[in-house]
């Protein structure tokens, strides 16, 4: 398959949309080889070689996501092993870290390195920090190879992403949009349902295999990729192509620095937070400090991205500044950052409030999870059907939904704590879920409409990368609130021994007199009505980002 030449095909029609990730040129003589470029076609793969390709890119976009939700129900079960309960949230934002920072670095440099060579690169760097993940012996060894894993995770979407709108000419752009869907919404739907059912398979270190099945997936995908992937992709036909292409992208184009301190930010915003959940103490040196200088950081991060965005600096803004200019392109992003903080806090939160509060074990708690991972993406079928065929401006969706999240948080923040298994959660996760999945398919077919051509590539990974920042910093600050709050309200019942022993492991609830048992459980479902009220906050905040993007006439999809 892989020696066999495919059957090209070629139409001008496709110069439209070559590559939607290609970057503009800031230079006269680069705009003139871009525009030579432009004049020539892509080459579309064809039959058995490009159902492979089609495979092994969609086998990777699964793994990402797949992992981000499969930890959700195995949180409990890995933390009781490390000993470190409290810690328990460092598990998903060390991988949400540095996957938001890497998007659009990882897309940049597969214009320089060729998509097949960043794709399996990623990959592998992905299998390999899974394996690493499984192997871990402490919460700090498991927090750097999943801040690794995470940056391997996102190359594979970056790229894959970028591949999948070069395989297929613009008329098949809709049937690989919604296979894109598919697969995101299966990975979401199992990840939970697998992360419980592996670790209630018994034994202590089950958990690990969570992060194993990752490695010959990976190797998998990678192998479909080196085989069926063309040397040139997309321009396989064309050497003389090739070579335009290089000669218009520059390693001194990539903003290595804004990604730098893009991270550097991160990473200084999500220590703080998990510092204070760890200390239990705001007042903390470390706490304050780190808080200080993520603020700081982030100053100098849009400081220099304003400065590089000036005309003829030869850099790529990792976060063009005109994005800041436009308030319509704001309330996309802002709408994104508050879609994230909302469902991806539930999809972590839920699970661990089966298991603390009601004592269910993981596969119990992935499978009580189903509602909202089913209805999320059911949502985003609505939203795009709706706006489609029926011509609703996806702005309505997108207010729709905000308002049904913010009615199913309210509900979910009033969880009686004497009846921590209460079923009426299962119809708030249809609402909440239904209503993420409308922000979700709003701001992604609105993306299109409101960026320039020039900034499709960073525009449509932008919102990726707010709705995962969104996550990884409202799960640290309500992990770091609800901590804090236990611990206060435990310690009117409990030892201090007995309070260390339930932030190392949650298994210690059960082990307690069932007087006490109760009286815990109790605080766990009051302590997650307090930070599903602080989500509510995000997602009021969510409906006013969507009135940023308030226009005359309304944007309506094509």
């Amino acid at each position: 398959m892989a020696e066999k030449e495919p059957h090209l095909v070629a139409s001008r029609q496709d110069l439209g949309t070559e590559s939607a990730m290609e970057k503009d040129v800031t230079t006269a003589s680069d705009s003139e080889q871009q525009q030579q470029q432009d004049a020539k076609p892509l080459h579309y793969l064809e039959g058995a070689r490009l159902h492979a390709v089609t495979v092994g890119l969609a086998l990777g976009l699964f793994l990402v996501n797949f992992e981000i939700t499969i930890v959700s129900t195995a949180l409990v079960s890995i933390t009781s092993e490390l000993q470190e309960f409290k810690r328990s949230s460092w598990i998903i934002t060390a991988y949400l870290l540095t996957y938001v920072a890497g998007l659009v670095t990882w897309a940049k440099l597969s214009d320089i390195l060729g998509r097949k060579t960043t794709s399996i690169s990623a990959l592998f760097i992905f299998a390999a920090f899974s394996g690493g993940c499984g192997a871990s012996q402490t919460l700090v060894q498991l927090a750097i190879c999943r801040a690794f894993q995470g940056i391997g995770g996102s190359g594979i979407y970056a790229v894959n992403m970028v591949m999948m709108y070069e395989l297929v000419p613009p008329p098949k752009y809709p049937l690989y949009t919604a296979m894109i869907t598919v697969v995101v919404a299966l990975s979401f739907s199992l990840g939970p349902i697998f992360g419980g059912l592996i670790t209630s398979g018994g034994g202590s270190s089950t958990w690990r295999w969570v992060f194993l099945l990752n490695v010959p997936a990976g190797v998998l995908a990678a192998s479909i990729l080196f085989m069926a992937v063309p040397a040139e992709f997309p321009y396989q036909v064309s050497t003389e192509l090739v070579e335009q292409k290089r000669k218009t992208i520059k390693w001194s184009s990539i903003d290595f620095t804004g990604a730098f301190l893009m991270l550097a930010a991160l990473a200084l915003l999500i220590t703080g937070l998990e510092e204070a959940a760890s200390h239990l103490d705001w007042n903390q040196s470390t706490v304050l400090g780190t808080l200080i200088a993520s603020g700081l950081t982030w100053m100098a991060f849009f400081g220099y991205q304003w400065w590089i965005g000036r005309p003829g600096s030869g850099i790529e803004p990792v976060f063009p500044w005109r994005f800041c200019q436009s308030r319509v392109i704001a309330g996309l992003l802002l709408t994104s950052f508050m879609t994230g903080a909302v469902s991806i806090t539930c999809i972590f939160q839920l699970p661990l409030r089966y298991q603390t509060s009601a004592g269910l074990d993981p596969l119990q708690a992935g499978l009580r999870l189903i509602p909202f991972s089913v209805c999320g993406p059911l949502g985003t079928i609505v939203c795009a059907v709706f706006s489609k065929n029926r011509r609703v401006p996806p702005i309505y969706m997108a207010l729709v939904g905000g308002v049904m999240q913010i009615v199913g948080l309210v509900f979910l923040s009033r969880g009686d704590p004497h009846e921590p298994d209460w079923h009426g959660l299962y119809g708030l996760e249809v609402v909440i879920g239904l209503g993420f999945g409308l922000c979700l398919g709003a701001a992604t077919l609105l993306v299109p409409y409101v960026v320039e051509k020039r900034d499709l590539a960073i525009g449509a990974a932008a919102p990726v990368q707010l709705r995962f920042l969104g996550s990884a910093t409202v799960i640290s600050i309500v992990t770091a609130v609800g901590n804090s709050w236990l611990r206060d309200s435990l310690s009117q019942s409990l030892q201090p021994t007995q309070i260390q022993a339930i932030f190392q492991s949650s298994a210690a609830i059960g082990k307690l007199p069932l007087e006490l048992e109760t009286i815990v459980r109790a605080r766990f479902v009051e302590s997650f009505n307090l930070q599903m009220r602080i989500v509510i906050g995000f997602a009021v905040a969510g409906v006013l980002t969507v009135l940023l993007m308030w226009q005359k006439p309304q944007v309506k999809v094509a």
